[in-house]
């Protein structure tokens, strides 16, 4: 999350979205009374060169944030209740919102990288030289990560069934939407570091995941995406 009083914008950074790596990005114009929240893990502000690229900062400013022990991810309610109404109505209000069939497929390889239980495991007969299907492995274990149930992102920009958010970045055209916000922003260009990345398994498309069952799952319960951005299944 950022509170930015310098720029007059409210980041809400939403759930595998690339939301840590444009924070970091923003954080780097950030100064003053401006509201950076730390990332929960050092390890992740580190940039290809291993350099560190997130700048926290002024989070003891809000009690609240604090207080409730929120974390990076400061949902739009949590936020509108928090801070003034000039603040809240009067910046501008961005998030991030992602494919949700490629995202939930992201958010599996994130909730799990530290579960054995739920990677693909060689068995005994392998060995003896019965081929290995990975992909199966996977699409079961992803059957029982999405039945277990799983967070959507509405959250940081639906209030009401509605839309709150004033500009809306999307992971797939990232980059011409972050110079379209930096320009509205007055900010510098935005440099992106890549954090967080290489947990997932970078071979497979996101639709090998799925089975008929999983992709109506994951539809249904990301219908203000689908309806606001016009996300669809899309197949290799």
């Amino acid at each position: 999350m950022i509170i930015s009083h310098t720029h007059k914008y409210l980041f809400l950074k939403s759930v595998k979205t690339a939301g840590t790596s444009i924070e970091a990005a923003l954080s780097q114009s950030c100064s003053g009374n401006d509201v950076v929240t730390p990332l929960n893990d050092f390890s992740h502000n580190r940039d290809e060169t291993g350099g560190a690229v997130h700048r926290a900062m002024n989070t003891d400013m809000l009690p609240w944030w604090n207080r409730e022990d929120i974390g990076q991810h400061v949902d739009a309610a949590t936020m509108k209740g928090h801070l003034p109404s000039d603040v809240w109505q009067g910046y501008c209000k961005f998030s991030i919102a992602r494919n949700p069939w490629d995202r939930v497929v992201s958010l599996f390889a994130w909730k799990t990288r530290n579960d054995a239980s739920m990677k693909p495991q060689k068995r005994f007969y392998h060995r003896l030289g019965v081929p290995f299907d990975e992909l199966a492995e996977l699409r079961k274990n992803f059957a029982i990560f999405v039945s277990r149930g799983f967070e959507t992102n509405d959250r940081f920009y639906i209030l009401d069934g509605e839309l709150c958010a004033d500009f809306m970045i999307r992971y797939e055209s990232m980059n011409e939407d972050l110079a379209a916000l930096a320009k509205k922003l007055g900010l510098p260009p935005l440099n992106v570091p890549r954090l967080k990345t290489g947990i997932r398994p970078g071979q497979y498309h996101y639709s090998q995941y799925y089975d008929e069952a999983t992709k109506e799952l994951v539809g249904d319960r990301h219908a203000h995406d689908i309806r606001l951005f016009s996300y669809r299944f899309e197949s290799v």
